[in-house]
C-alpha cells in the first residue's frame, strides 16, 4: 500500500489520530491561555493595582452587557483557568463548553469593534469540537474516569445472580 492509499484509510483510534487529537487539544489550550487568558489577566491586574483603564471591561460595557466589570472578570477567569484544564485534559467537555460561551462573546465583541473575528471563530469551533470529543486518550479524564461510563447495569447484576445459583 503506497503513501497515498494509506492517507485515505480511515482508522479510528489509530496512533496518528490519538496523537493528532492530543496536539490539537494541547496547542489550542496553550494558545487560548496565552493569547486570551494571560493577557486579559494582566490587564485586570493592572486595572486593580494602578487604576489603568481595562480595555476588555470598556469593550464589554460597549456591548451593553449587564455588570460589565464582572462580565469581563468572568470571561478572563474562564479563558485563563479553563484553558489550563483543557491542556491537561481534565473535565475537558465542561471546560470546553465554558470556553465556547466566552469565545462566542469574543466573536460578538470583535464584530462590534469592527475587527476580524476569524481567530475567535476558529478557537470557538475548536473548543466546540473538544466539547464533543472529550479529553482523548492522553488526558487526565482518560486516566481518572476511564471506567465511569462502564457501570454495571441491573441486567448484568441479575444475570450474574442467576448464573451463581
Amino acid at each position: 500500500m503506497n503513501l497515498f492509499t494509506k492517507s485515505l484509510v480511515v482508522d479510528s483510534g489509530s496512533r496518528l489520530e490519538v496523537w493528532g487529537y492530543f496536539l490539537l487539544r494541547v496547542s489550542a489550550g496553550l494558545m487560548i491561555f496565552y493569547i486570551h487568558g494571560w493577557h486579559k489577566l494582566e490587564g485586570w491586574i493592572d486595572y486593580l493595582q494602578n487604576g489603568t483603564p481595562w480595555k476588555l471591561a470598556d469593550e464589554v460595557a460597549g456591548m451593553h452587557f449587564p455588570a460589565p466589570l464582572a462580565s469581563a472578570v468572568a470571561a478572563t477567569l474562564v479563558q485563563f483557568i479553563c484553558s489550563l484544564f483543557i491542556i491537561v485534559g481534565l473535565f475537558t467537555r465542561i471546560n470546553a463548553l465554558l470556553l465556547f460561551g466566552a469565545l462566542s462573546g469574543a466573536i460578538f465583541q470583535n464584530l462590534l469593534a469592527g475587527r476580524d473575528p476569524q481567530l475567535a471563530i476558529l478557537y470557538t469551533l475548536v473548543v466546540l469540537t473538544l466539547a464533543f470529543m472529550g479529553g482523548g486518550r492522553f488526558s487526565l479524564d482518560s486516566r481518572l474516569f476511564a471506567n465511569a461510563g462502564h457501570s454495571t447495569s441491573r441486567n448484568d447484576i441479575v444475570g450474574k445472580a442467576l448464573k451463581s445459583t
